[in-house]
């Protein structure tokens, strides 16, 4: 019978993962809120379909004091000058670099192309990623990026992504 040497390292990773998988086991009410549908879609030369009645629900328990609040509404219009700030922003922090210049050219086929996307979404996704609400192997790079991001600056960015 073969033995493999397992290291320290590699202990520490699998624990990590097993650990990961539990704390994200807990905190599945608060994705699926996040993730939640908040719009329709409409398809050139489709009819709408008729909005799903909205059905009421209990409130959801406030976040904790120390993750930024979930936006829920739309996000207003930029600013004067609000959607050359965001495209500058793009580029000052980064970001073209693994999403593409045009955001919807990613250096790797498993980085979201971001041009077009919800205002709303984009700007909850890179907060729980600058706080560690969305933690995993992809959001590692993101995390050290977002760090030097602003709340201002992330809704500038989600702005202008939405418009492209």
């Amino acid at each position: 019978m073969r033995y493999r040497a397992v290291s320290l390292f590699q202990v520490a990773a699998a624990a990590s993962l097993v650990f990961s998988g539990q704390v994200f086991a807990e905190s599945r009410a608060d994705v699926l809120e996040r993730i939640k549908p908040i719009g329709m879609v409409s398809v050139e030369g489709q009819a709408m379909p008729a909005p799903a009645p909205v059905a009421e629900s209990a409130p959801a328990a406030a976040a904790p004091a120390s993750e930024p609040a979930p936006v829920q509404t739309a996000a207003a219009p930029p600013a004067a000058g609000g959607a050359a700030s965001g495209a500058e922003l793009y580029k000052s922090k980064t970001c073209f670099s693994c999403h593409g210049a045009d955001a919807n050219s990613p250096i790797m086929p498993i980085y979201p192309r971001l041009a077009g996307q919800n205002a709303v979404y984009l700007t909850n996704q890179m907060r729980d990623i600058k706080s560690g609400t969305r933690n995993h192997g992809q959001t590692m790079v993101m995390k050290g990026i977002m760090a030097n991001v602003s709340d201002e600056e992330i809704q500038a960015i989600a702005e202008w992504l939405s418009t492209l």
